[in-house]
């Protein structure tokens, strides 16, 4: 009960970051699950949905590998490309399909900064590192730490 009354005053105190979820629709329901109350989110699946909405102000973008066909990069590359949003962090993750390789994750995480992401997360291998729950938490501060707010999850 405290954890809830904490929670509702943080929420009154401060206003939530704003972030943009490009995904596919299948993990949009995970996601609402775990950062319902802690972000303002806004959520996309197409490509051309996600190019519209880039040109809003946002606190962080957080792009699935999967999004639109797996066209991850190419949004980033329109974020960096955009002047409403270049300077905006913007977070690739992998939700789906198992932990990838070391090989493999290296590869997309060299990719993603290079193309100047602010990372790429692969959510199973933080799973299997800090736990389920352990994850989630590690991956909303993170987004908390993008956007530029203090806030311990």
């Amino acid at each position: 009960m405290l954890h809830t009354i904490n929670q509702a005053l943080r929420e009154m105190s401060s206003p939530k970051p704003k972030v943009l979820i490009a995904e596919v629709p299948r993990v949009i329901p995970v996601v609402e699950d775990a950062w319902h109350g802690y972000f303002d989110l806004t959520f996309c699946t197409t490509m051309q949905e996600a190019q519209r909405l880039l040109q809003e102000p946002f606190d962080v973008i957080v792009c699935g590998t999967h999004f639109a066909d797996s066209n991850m990069f190419d949004l980033l590359r329109h974020a960096k490309a955009s002047p409403q949003a270049c300077e905006t962090p913007f977070l690739c993750v992998r939700v789906l399909d198992g932990e990838l390789d070391e090989t493999a994750f290296q590869g997309i995480s060299m990719a993603a900064k290079a193309l100047a992401a602010a990372g790429f997360i692969d959510v199973n291998r933080w799973r299997r590192e800090y736990g389920f729950d352990g994850a989630r938490t590690k991956l909303r501060q993170l987004v908390f730490d993008l956007a530029g707010v203090e806030h311990l999850v």
